[in-house]
């Protein structure tokens, strides 16, 4: 499936398409838009794969691709065609998961999975590409992964304990990220309280981090959830200082 180029990769990024157009799911339409409208001379992924799994090659993998502005250099971009999250499907996570333990093995696990959110203010891809791959923080194919649609995002075995909150970040889509939103609405943080955590709750978990005397990472771990649920007069620190 996968045969590694001459040039040195040490990252591989992930995409969507942004569109649920049954006309658009294949290489050929994505390459048109990008010839057409960026002048480019080819299309920026190197595969793409389509709804029912099947899996597309894109620009020459000889070629850096053209898809994460200033982040291109050294890496592979793969994108799934799509838009809302729950119809991205499983043939399509399958084909995924082939591929990317393809890459992993074929370098020894010395490349890293990443989102095109994690290097831009895009909210691309919108599937749960963490969990998919099994990724650590870190990018790592560290875990098990799973090609089920039904899931949030990858992380340790045992933050799924009931006492112990799960971790959060960039991208997790879990029921708690409306309850973390809500507690940093009730501390002055104007959110949505969406259940989504894109750019703008970023934003808010950093600076709330910050000013709690905390490492402004963007992740919510154990630390960050005791101030957030602690009693405290600081609750409300930084009521009007976060606009969005």
């Amino acid at each position: 499936m996968f045969k590694r180029p001459v040039r040195e990769i040490d990252r591989v990024f992930l995409h969507c398409s942004a569109s649920d157009n049954p006309e658009h799911d294949n290489i050929d339409v994505v390459r048109r838009w990008h010839v057409a409208d960026n002048g480019w001379d080819d299309v920026g992924y190197h595969y793409f794969i389509r709804r029912d799994g099947t899996l597309e090659a894109g620009r020459s993998l000889e070629k850096s691709p053209a898809a994460q502005a200033g982040n291109n250099a050294g890496t592979i971009a793969i994108s799934l065609h799509g838009l809302m999250r729950e119809r991205f499907t499983k043939a399509q996570y399958r084909t995924l998961i082939k591929l990317a333990i393809d890459i992993n093995d074929t370098y020894g696990g010395m490349v890293s999975f990443h989102g095109h959110c994690e290097v831009s203010s895009k909210t691309c891809p919108v599937f749960p590409y963490r969990a998919v791959l099994g990724l650590d923080s870190h990018g790592a194919m560290a875990f098990h992964p799973t090609d089920s649609p039904d899931f949030a995002d990858s992380k340790p075995a045992e933050e799924d304990s009931p006492s112990v909150p799960p971790t959060l970040r960039i991208t997790s889509q879990r029921a708690e990220v409306k309850m973390m939103q809500y507690l940093l609405s009730e501390a002055g943080y104007q959110l949505e309280e969406d259940g989504l955590f894109g750019q703008a709750t970023l934003a808010a978990v950093k600076q709330f981090q910050r000013e709690h005397g905390l490492r402004p990472d963007g992740i919510v771990g154990p630390r960050t959830w005791s101030a957030l649920t602690a009693e405290s007069p600081e609750g409300s620190h930084g009521k009007d200082s976060l606009r969005h």
